[in-house]
């Protein structure tokens, strides 16, 4: 938690020629593991034949409706376990050990 900032973005800000892709890339897209690592592939090679970064990226839809009201009850019991600290609550590995 707390290191998407430290993450490097497709285009190297140091290197002019050098790219990156996988997880551990910084992206707008919604996308997670290996499907991350593909977007993000795509996105690098946009980069490199200067189209837009975007370019043949699906975008990923809304949470659905059964989604989004169990994101929102974890988020609710995980603020009410931390005493109001909604980044504080337990997680599975407080249930693991």
């Amino acid at each position: 938690p707390g290191s998407y900032k430290d993450m490097p973005d497709v285009k190297s800000s140091s290197l002019d020629n050098l790219y990156f892709c996988g997880d551990i890339v910084r992206t707008r897209h919604g996308s997670w593991s290996q499907e991350k690592a593909y977007v993000t592939g795509i996105e690098a090679a946009n980069s490199i034949m200067k189209k837009p970064i975007d370019a043949g990226v699906l975008p990923v839809p809304a949470d659905e409706a059964h989604v989004a009201l169990g994101k929102n009850l974890v988020a609710s019991a995980r603020k009410i376990l931390s005493g109001g600290n909604p980044s504080g609550g337990p997680s599975l590995v407080d249930f693991l050990w």
